[in-house]
């Protein structure tokens, strides 16, 4: 890709993720607080943190960004190991959430590592997949 085409890409992304997702309208690159995040999105980060933990939601931005096929794939197979991948996609419950999104679309995008079966059907579909990246307040890309 030339760099004329690389930024017609990064223009057209830097619309809102809505064209992707039903339920939210996130700007591509913007940062998050917790608390400006819709409830379903705020369930899905608060599952990944134990009460006791060090660290805690409010700690993190949430950048939105779309993953790549070929991260998405990176993602799966730290979570899945490549037998399992394909026995997830043969379950009735992949192939319908499959169905659903080639039709539907997403209603929230995955975020850290919840999200797994929506990940997974993004890659079976070859399309990039609308994320949530956790990113620590302290780290100074994003202050």
């Amino acid at each position: 890709m030339n760099l004329q085409e690389q930024i017609s890409r990064m223009q057209s992304m830097m619309g809102a993720i809505k064209e992707n997702t039903n339920k939210f309208d996130f700007i591509v690159g913007e940062k998050y607080e917790f608390e400006e995040l819709p409830e379903p999105i705020q369930n899905d980060i608060e599952i990944q943190f134990d009460e006791y933990s060090e660290l805690q939601p409010m700690d993190y931005y949430y950048v939105a960004k779309f993953l790549k096929p070929e991260e998405i794939e990176e993602y799966l197979m730290n979570t899945f190991n490549e037998y399992e991948i394909g026995d997830e996609l043969e379950h009735p419950h992949m192939k319908r959430l499959i169905r659903d999104i080639k039709k539907n679309g997403l209603d929230y995008p995955a975020v850290g590592i919840e999200g797994n079966h929506r990940a997974l059907a993004y890659w079976y579909l070859g399309e990039e997949l609308p994320y949530l990246e956790m990113v620590k307040k302290d780290e100074e890309e994003y202050n």
